[in-house]
């Protein structure tokens, strides 16, 4: 199990470095442990070449077909054929980058999700951009406008710095052990010297950890459970069954991963409301170009479901550095 964790590209570099920000945290200074708690075949065109020749030798009187517009500048004359056979692999897109993407097309080789209840998501999708527009996109500008960037940083670096036990554990669970130590090494770092995850210095240098996303719904993916049917909810925005179920079970055993005493109960809704807030900022430009889409609702639900899709197949099949949707710092669902 240990070799299926570690196989992935970069699996031992992650462990490395986990391990070593460890060792250094451990070894500088002991009490820290204390304050833990607060990403066309070839010779295709040749086969299908050397086939008209031996066709050719074989009909001597046959005249070779001329094209209708020749020209020497298209070499590539001889492949069309071989198209319809080999049909061309779509794009490849790599965890977030729906604010990216011509948001009326969607090219993908999986299937979407089914959408039973389009009538009832079409409902809550327009009371949400209703809301949106009057209130939180205003509210969201201002706060752009009113609060600092370092500010508007460090408040997003300390709601995503909680997140890290529950995303160690979902790639324990997903048996990558390198991911695990990762994640658990930038938790320890970002909780003490970055001053309870205010400053991300687990991804500056010498340690260079960023945040990678995680979470129980991609897991369930992970061991492939399907999406589900797609939901619309009012205010949370795009979702499936699936993704539903692992935002739960992660949001109930967020409590358990940091202990119930670290955040006091009147702090709870400031930091939901500063956490809608602070999405809606990051994602704006996404949101802007679905929008302005010509079917804003299919946009975005396809858009969605494309990118879950793609963190899904990071994970299961890691490619680079867009494994496991390590993009998501700059992008949350939603």
């Amino acid at each position: 199990m240990w070799g299926r964790a570690v196989s992935g590209r970069g699996g031992k570099d992650s462990l490395l470095k986990g391990g070593l920000a460890l060792a250094w945290m451990l070894a500088a200074s002991p009490c820290w442990a204390q304050s833990v708690s607060a990403d066309a075949a070839p010779g295709v065109a040749a086969q299908h070449s050397a086939g008209v020749a031996q066709d050719a030798a074989t009909t001597p009187n046959v005249p070779p077909v001329q094209d209708a517009a020749p020209t020497s500048a298209q070499p590539a004359a001889s492949t069309p054929a071989s198209a319809e056979t080999q049909p061309a692999e779509p794009p490849r897109h790599t965890g977030h980058r729906g604010a990216e993407e011509e948001p009326g097309i969607v090219v993908s080789s999986r299937p979407l999700a089914p959408d039973p209840g389009r009538a009832i998501n079409q409902a809550s999708f327009a009371v949400t951009q209703a809301i949106d527009n009057a209130v939180l996109e205003p509210f969201s500008k201002g706060y752009e406008a009113v609060v600092p960037s370092p500010v508007r940083d460090g408040i997003h670096n300390a709601l995503y710095n909680l997140r890290e036990p529950v995303i160690a554990a979902n790639f324990l669970m997903q048996h990558k052990i390198g991911k695990t130590a990762e994640t658990v090494a930038r938790f320890v770092l970002n909780s003490t010297i970055g001053l309870a995850g205010i400053f991300d210095m687990a991804k500056r240098k010498p340690f260079r950890m960023p945040f990678r996303e995680n979470g129980f719904a991609d897991t369930m993916g992970f061991y492939g459970v399907p999406n589900g049917p797609y939901i619309y909810m009012p205010l949370f925005g795009s979702t499936t069954l699936r993704d539903l179920t692992g935002r739960i079970v992660d949001r109930a055993a967020l409590p358990l991963a940091i202990g119930r005493n670290v955040l006091p109960t009147a702090a709870v809704v400031p930091m939901i409301v500063l956490g809608i807030v602070d999405r809606r900022v990051v994602n704006k430009e996404r949101l802007r170009q679905e929008k302005e889409a010509a079917d804003p609702y299919t946009t975005t639900r396809d858009n969605y479901l494309r990118r879950r899709a793609d963190q899904i197949e990071g994970l299961r099949h890691p490619h680079g550095e867009g494994e496991g949707g390590k993009k998501a710092e700059k992008e949350e669902e939603g």
